[in-house]
């Protein structure tokens, strides 16, 4: 289920603006996510792998067709071959396409053409994105949660059977669970967990990057004892575990 935060849009832009900070983090983040590519022949969606994007194959309506250059290199030779060409003639026709500049149309064998694109900017595609689903966040305040009670948190009570049952569900009952976003004013390169007691109810704060943030409301639920507060600093991947000084 966790997974499915990555494409969070507001994940994503905060992975972005940390990059620096948090490379070994924000870069396979950014980069697993699929993005898009401007150049002379418009926008083109694709990914990032090793480093390096690659287009997703498409074909456009004048029946032209993109592809990664490794992949059209391999498309011009079985045209040609198809089209009666010998290896060696269809190997020396492709090498035109290998020395040509970028965004220079060039003719390898009568009636065929090819470009290599060069890329303007490169982008996130936001319209990938999708809002992370709130029981994400239910899950895991209700694990946190599940560190303060110990064992107790299988009791059969229909406080707790409720809220397990809309994780198991994957479906959000609005009379037991309520999830609030939030947001800080500034990004930093941690992420936290904080029971902040129970009024009326228990709630839960989630905090992502130091920016994004949720808050989790359980309506009908109280928990006694000692509260804590967790912290994973992105940076120096350091965590701990604090109290939090008054009781509940």
């Amino acid at each position: 289920m966790e997974a499915n935060a990555k494409s969070d849009p507001s994940i994503l832009i905060a992975a972005k603006v940390l990059k620096d900070k948090i490379p070994a983090i924000a870069t396979p983040l950014i980069e697993s996510h699929p993005h898009v590519a401007y150049s002379e022949t418009g926008p083109a969606r694709g990914c990032i792998k090793n480093g390096e994007f690659r287009v997703k194959s498409r074909k456009l309506n004048d029946d032209s067709v993109i592809q990664p250059t490794d992949i059209g290199r391999k498309s011009l030779m079985r045209i040609l071959q198809k089209s009666g060409f010998e290896e060696t003639p269809a190997r020396k026709a492709v090498s035109f396409f290998d020395k040509a500049p970028e965004n220079k149309r060039v003719e390898i064998a009568p009636g065929l053409e090819a470009v290599k694109w060069s890329i303007d900017r490169l982008e996130v595609d936001m319209e990938a994105t999708r809002v992370m689903d709130p029981l994400i966040s239910t899950k895991t305040a209700y694990e946190f949660l599940s560190c303060h009670v110990g064992s107790a948190i299988y009791d059969d009570s229909l406080r707790l059977s409720q809220i397990r049952e809309s994780i198991t569900n994957k479906k959000m009952n609005p009379n037991v669970v309520r999830v609030e976003r939030l947001s800080s004013n500034k990004y930093k390169p941690f992420h936290g967990i904080c029971f902040e007691g129970n009024d009326p109810y228990a709630k839960v704060q989630i905090r992502l990057f130091g920016w994004l943030a949720f808050r989790v409301h359980f309506l009908h639920l109280s928990i006694g004892g000692p509260r804590y507060v967790y912290t994973h600093r992105l940076d120096t991947n350091k965590e701990r575990i604090d109290p939090i000084n008054d009781s509940v």
